[in-house]
Formats: structure tokens, sequence, C-alpha cells
């Protein structure tokens, strides 16, 4: 098997991985939203029930395409993986099972009354059942982030005659990396979804004089973009120092660590040089980043010379963090300075410039960027293994010619995109049109 078919095979499989990655964190991010506007509306006021009204058909597609994307993802995992479950299906197939059950079950029993019961039942119990799909996307999302987190710590079990058997399920569930992945989705979902809103409520204040509901989402998803964002960075700093002891090659690579000897510093940036032993040019902070890189038994700082030949791309690893962290701060400055001018012309969107309007349709796509990045990050971070320490990816890799996985990935290419045009036509429509009001009691005929 060629390096060029891994590769291939990777790229494919991060590709489904990411679009169905966009609209889980859409969806998780915007059900938290419509149950904090549902529970608003209980108070009697309308807007925010006609935020909902609104964001709710946004949220059912994101719902949909991302449970569409999910099958893919599925069938990769068997067909350019096929020996990675014979590895770890004692572990993988129990999570995967509960995950897949969570989500039929949530969808069948939950959001269907959601969308379609609100005329049929009471308010408070329907704000209730918009609650409990929150928590339910939410939680059943966190299976296969266990799965992911176990595999970058695979704790509770052990590694006999190739394949996993397991031993503390506890130890499993709470792997040492599953807090940080868990904490960091969550709030990277919220920071996407209220991105996306204020984008939305941007470009409407672009085309038209905001209504009450729309100038209320506004107000919230600026202060949510600002707050979660903030969140983010402060658990992604505490998640890197915390998980360096874990994935020591990925955290060498993305501090620019490369000869372990010497003074550890912080690579703000550099250029890699093609031998691998150093930089043609780099621009360090010096004196910093030993909290960040893993030790050795003998108390020194692990550089990427450490790991014969299985350490990770050190270029890609080194500047996905950068553009992560680079499309961080500026989305974080966008939401930041329309808050600021929100609260300094008494919550009016009106009031802001065109310019920043603009710079706030841009951003409101800016947690998908952060979100690709930072998850191409840890994907790539973790090479050559598939599980941490045992089986790599090339063991597990399926016989499949070159020319076959270029075809399937340019389909699948195909695919993505068209469902990405058909989510975004459909977005259009709802922004430049809005929605059509339902009554709750109908006449008879």
């Amino acid at each position: 098997m060629t390096h060029l078919a891994l590769w291939i095979s990777q790229a494919q499989f991060f590709m489904s991985l990411s679009f169905m990655l966009l609209f889980l964190l859409l969806e998780i991010g915007l059900a938290w939203a419509l149950a904090f506007f549902r529970l608003r509306a209980l108070g009697g006021e309308e807007r925010w029930l006609q935020a909902y009204r609104f964001w709710v058909r946004i949220f059912a597609l994101a719902f949909i395409v991302a449970f569409g994307a999910a099958v893919p993802v599925m069938i990769q995992f068997g067909s350019l993986w096929p020996m990675l479950m014979e590895r770890i299906g004692n572990v993988a197939g129990p999570l995967l099972a509960v995950a897949v059950l969570s989500v039929f079950l949530f969808k069948s029993c939950f959001v269907g009354a959601m969308l379609f019961g609100q005329r049929h039942i009471a308010p408070r119990l329907h704000a209730a059942l918009v609650v409990i799909v929150a928590v339910g996307v939410t939680l059943a999302t966190l299976w296969p982030i266990m799965l992911f987190s176990w595999m970058r710590t695979p704790a509770g079990a052990v590694f006999s005659n190739g394949q996993y058997i397991v031993t503390d399920w506890s130890s499993v569930f709470f792997n040492p990396s599953f807090p940080w992945y868990a904490s960091l989705l969550i709030l990277l979902a919220l920071a996407t979804a209220s991105l996306f809103m204020l984008g939305v409520a941007a470009l409407q204040g672009l085309w038209r004089s905001l209504g009450e509901a729309d100038r209320a989402v506004f107000n919230f998803s600026a202060r949510a973009a600002v707050v979660s964002l903030l969140a983010l960075a402060v658990v992604s700093i505490l998640a890197a120092r915390a998980l360096a002891v874990h994935e020591p090659g990925r955290a060498a690579a993305a501090m620019g660590y490369w000869q372990s000897a010497g003074q550890p510093s912080v690579a703000i940036l550099a250029v890699p040089d093609g031998q691998g032993a150093g930089d043609r040019w780099a621009w360090r902070w010096q004196g910093r980043g030993g909290g960040f890189l893993a030790r050795d038994l003998d108390g020194g700082y692990r550089g990427l010379d450490q790991f014969s030949g299985m350490a990770p791309p050190r270029g890609l690893t080194f500047w996905t963090l950068r553009l992560a962290v680079l499309g961080t701060v500026m989305v974080l400055l966008a939401a930041a300075l329309g808050w600021w001018r929100l609260r300094a012309h008494g919550g009016e969107p009106h009031a802001l410039s065109r310019w920043l309007l603009h710079a706030l349709v841009a951003a409101g796509f800016g947690g998908w960027w952060v979100a690709v990045l930072g998850f191409a990050h840890v994907i790539v971070g973790a090479y050559p293994y598939a599980v941490a320490g045992t089986v790599t990816l090339s063991e597990v890799l399926a016989d499949v010619s070159v020319p076959i996985l270029l075809a399937g990935g340019l389909a699948l290419l195909l695919v993505y995109a068209l469902c990405m045009a058909g989510f975004l036509q459909l977005l259009w429509h709802y922004v430049r049109y809005g929605v059509v009001p339902i009554a709750r009691h109908r006449g008879r005929a």
C-alpha cells in the first residue's frame, strides 16, 4: 500500500467528518439557542416566540443534513479502515451502538414533537420538549466524542493479541482526554451557532429595517458569541497543557519544538527546513511554552526528535493551529466590536455602519473555519496512529487502488457541494422572506 493511498484515504475521511461536524456543531448550538428563546417566550414576550419560529426551521435543516452526513462517515469507517474494528471493536462497537440508538430515540420521540407539536400542546410542555431536545442532541454527540477521545488516550482496555479488551468501562467512558474534547466541542458548537446567528442578523440588517425579534436575536447572538469564544479560548489553553502528556508528538509539533536539547520556546511563526532538524526562519517567544510540552523520564522536554519517524507532519500540525487561532481572534474581534457598538447605541443594529455589518456577515461562517482547522490540527497531530501508541493507520487501511479512492473522493466532494448549496439556498430564502406565522387555532370548514 503506497503512502499516496494512505493520504488520499485520510483526506477523504477527513472531508466526510468535517462536513458532518459543520452541521453537527450548528445543530447543537441552535438547539440551546432555541431552548433559550422558547423559555423566554413563556414570559409573554412575543419577540422571542417569533425568533424561535424563524430559527427552528434552520435548526431542522442542520439536523437533517447532519443526520444524513453521518451515513457516509459510518460507511467509510468500515470501507477505508476495515481492520480497525478488529482492533478496537470491543470498545467502539458498544459506544457507536449507543450513539446510533440515542440519535434515533431523540429523533423519533422528541424532535418530531418539538417541530410539529407547537400548535397541539401546552406552551410549557412544548418548552420542556425544546430543552429535552437540546440536552438529547448534546448527549447523543458525546458518545462518538468518547470514542474519539479514547483513541487519543486508550484507558480502561489492554491491547492483547492484536485487539483491545475492555477491563474497566468507567475508565473508557471517562478517559483522561474526554472532558477536554467534550468541553471543546460544546463551546465550539455554542460559538459556531452564535456567530452564524449574528451573521444572518447582520445580513438581514443590510437589506431592511429589523423587527423586534430580529433585534433581540442580533443582541443575543453578539453577546453569546463573545462569551463563548472567550470561554473556548480559555478551555483550549487549559486543554493544550493537560493533553500534552498524552499527545507529546502533537504538542511538540504545535509548539515548533524540534530538538529536545535546549530551552523550550513557543514558535509563534516559523518556516521549518526540509531536513526536519530546525527552522529556516522563526519568530519565537523565548523561555515560554514549557507548560505545553511533554517531559521524558529524566524530566527533559520532549521534542520531535524523540519520536524516531513516528512524529506527525510538522508543517500541517504547526500551521493548522496557527490558522485556527488567527480565525478565532478575527471573529472574536468582529463580535466584540459589534457588541460594543450595539451597547453604545442602545442595542439598535440600524446604528451600525455598513462595513461593520459586512464584517459580521463574514464572521458568521467563522465558527466553521475555526472548527475545521482545529479538527484538522487534532487529526493530523495524531498521525501516524489510529489509536495512540498501538494501532497505526497504515495497518488498518483497506487495499484499494488510488484511482478508485480518487473517484470516490471526487464523488463525495460533489455530493457535499450540492448539499451545501442546497442548505445555503434555503437559508437565503428564509433570510430574505422570513417565515409565515402559523395560527394556533383554526376555524372549521
